[in-house]
């Protein structure tokens, strides 16, 4: 038996409102069933700063730490694992982020090996295997540095079954500990918890980093399997409302029919909402109503620009045509509907940047984020990156929705500065404010309205403080 710390750093965004880590709640669950012991330390939800976790993880005394980051808060994986070295004790990395530059990540973080890709199978190997350092080395889906030369194994086979994984260590991610807005938006109920019921997306977008992690490979977990889970959230934790964090949600119909048919059946009184966002073009009146009868209120339309060129450009494949016609059918059956948009692609210009704020406000859209585009490790546009830059000259912590790295275009007469005026023209309107308020007036508990009402607020003062 192999002890195990797993640890999630601080996150460095400004408004974060962190979410349980399901991927090391995934990885306690198998390495758990297996029987290694596992602990997890979400230092994202913790007061208290690095060195001040020393004495507590100590006293746990693991043979080894696991650390996984996402590159928008990468840079405090490398201060955690600074820290930490100062207890010699082995460091391992993973996630979406190591997985896109292990070598950078293992340099950077001085850790004695990374874990590639998917996790789960892999890290139970390594666990399985941790006495033997010459077998650990030849494991798939390892990397590590030798003598100071990298060397990466190949890849190890994504798991063909989803059903056959345990379930996340609840008990060790409890969703109740969280903050109750996790997206720092609307809620309908709670206490909520997020979920997932697939893997990966078998498009191509540039701009993202799971085509390469997930390999553009689709895999879903059976219906059944899915609302077990739900059900033991519901006895063990009284979650009211669940967040699906998929890729592709809706990608297969008959995955999100069965899915509903099941919640149906077992009569669960439940609220769901897809806050990481569907493919428009996958939804149509049928399936908006199952969903909507099941208890689905809030579908994020990942729409990312009003540009049909830049749209293909990125590859994103859809036809901008056919979002107003699905938007409006979503509304009239009561859905709300956050978007995402995304300003600086490579080739943006004021007009397309115009384009984009325009289409989004003529969208009967609840609210939006505007991201800012980002060379996001693991993604087409990075590898782009990659080959005209020194990555270790580069700061590899990004911030997709920053006000501080505002873009300036122009078309010779006039001029944008974004997201700032984006943002401006979408949310200061009467009718803009009028959904806002009627969307909280409907949804929120009056134990909620309070906290929204407060995080509103530090947005707007904060706003403020950088327009």
């Amino acid at each position: 038996m192999t002890h195990i710390l797993l640890m999630r750093p601080k996150i460095s965004i400004e408004n974060a409102m962190p979410n349980p880590p399901l991927g090391l709640g995934y990885l306690a669950g198998i390495l758990r069933a297996h029987g290694h012991h596992v602990d997890i330390l979400d230092c994202a939800i913790m007061k208290e700063s690095y060195p001040q976790l020393l004495p507590r993880i100590k006293s746990l005394n693991p043979d080894v730490i696991g650390i996984t980051a996402l590159s928008s808060y990468y840079n405090e994986m490398r201060r955690l694992a600074g820290v930490l070295h100062t207890l010699q004790i082995p460091i391992i990395l993973g996630g979406v982020h190591t997985s896109a530059i292990p070598e950078l990540s293992l340099r950077q973080c001085r850790a004695n090996l990374a874990v590639v890709g998917e996790g789960e199978l892999t890290t139970l190997e390594l666990m399985d295997k941790w006495q033997d350092e010459a077998i650990r080395k030849d494991l798939k889906g390892i990397a590590y540095l030798e003598e100071n030369q990298f060397k990466i194994n190949p890849n190890r086979e994504l798991i063909p079954n989803l059903d056959e994984l345990p379930f996340p260590a609840w008990d060790l991610i409890n969703p109740l500990k969280y903050p109750p807005l996790p997206h720092g938006a609307v809620m309908k109920r709670y206490p909520a918890a997020p979920i997932l019921t697939t893997r990966g997306c078998p498009y191509s977008c540039v701009y993202c980093a799971s085509t390469q992690f997930w390999r553009r490979t689709f895999r879903k977990r059976s219906a059944q399997n899915i609302v077990d889970e739900i059900e033991y959230l519901v006895n063990t934790f009284k979650i009211r409302e669940i967040h699906i964090w998929d890729d592709n949600f809706t990608l297969i119909k008959k995955h999100v029919v069965d899915f509903c048919r099941e919640i149906l059946r077992r009569k669960l009184d439940l609220t769901f909402a897809c806050p990481n966002g569907v493919r428009i073009d996958s939804l149509n009146k049928e399936l908006l109503t199952l969903m909507r009868r099941t208890g689905f209120y809030s579908l994020t339309f990942a729409i990312e620009s009003g540009s049909q060129a830049l749209l293909e450009q990125a590859n994103k494949k859809i036809d901008l045509k056919i979002i107003p016609e699905i938007t409006k059918m979503a509304k009239d059956l009561g859905y709300q509907i956050p978007a995402y948009l995304m300003l600086g692609f490579p080739n943006e210009t004021y007009n397309t940047a115009r384009q984009t704020i325009q289409f989004v406000k003529n969208l009967p859209i609840d609210r939006t984020v505007f991201f800012l585009v980002q060379p996001l490790p693991g993604s087409r546009l990075f590898n782009d990156f990659a080959q005209k830059n020194n990555l270790n000259s580069i700061d590899c912590s990004f911030h997709f929705f920053t006000f501080k790295n505002n873009i300036k275009l122009t078309d010779g007469k006039n001029k944008i500065i974004l997201p700032r005026d984006a943002i401006r023209e979408f949310y200061f309107r009467p009718i803009q404010l009028f959904r806002m308020l009627k969307t909280n007036i409907n949804t929120l508990q009056l134990r909620q309205l309070l906290l929204r009402v407060i995080m509103f607020l530090r947005t707007v003062l904060y706003m403020q403080s950088i327009l």
